[in-house]
């Protein structure tokens, strides 16, 4: 696991994983924003359909990045003793992946939950 052939698998599979987590918010984001203009202009008929969505929607996007976090993390883990030198790779451990995880799950739950609460509540 420490030819420049596994290093260069590593850095694109990390590159991967970033840019699927980095799409994967965006998406629901987008989504999110989409549903809120919804349910603010389109009236009660569509309850059901954009509770539906607004469920889905979140709980994907939030186990989507969650596991896209998971995927860096094991990537960093194959590091080998030279490449755990560099100051990259030095960064990279550093980075506190449980509070991103934490923080995805945070946004997305709460968008969903503030969602709901004006759809039902409001």
């Amino acid at each position: 696991m420490d030819s420049s052939s596994d290093r260069a698998n590593r850095a694109s599979w990390q590159q991967f994983s970033l840019m699927t987590v980095l799409i994967m918010f965006g998406i629901g984001i987008m989504t999110n924003l989409v549903t809120i203009t919804l349910i603010a202009f389109a009236g009660p008929s569509i309850t059901l359909p954009i509770t539906v969505v607004i469920v889905l929607v979140n709980l994907l996007t939030a186990a989507g990045t969650i596991d896209g976090i998971g995927d860096w993390e094991t990537i960093i883990s194959d590091y080998d003793k030279d490449e755990e030198k560099t100051h990259f790779a030095q960064r990279i451990s550093k980075t506190p992946t449980i509070f991103f995880k934490s923080l995805m799950a945070l946004i997305f739950g709460g968008l969903a939950l503030s969602q709901l609460y004006v759809i039902y509540m409001v």
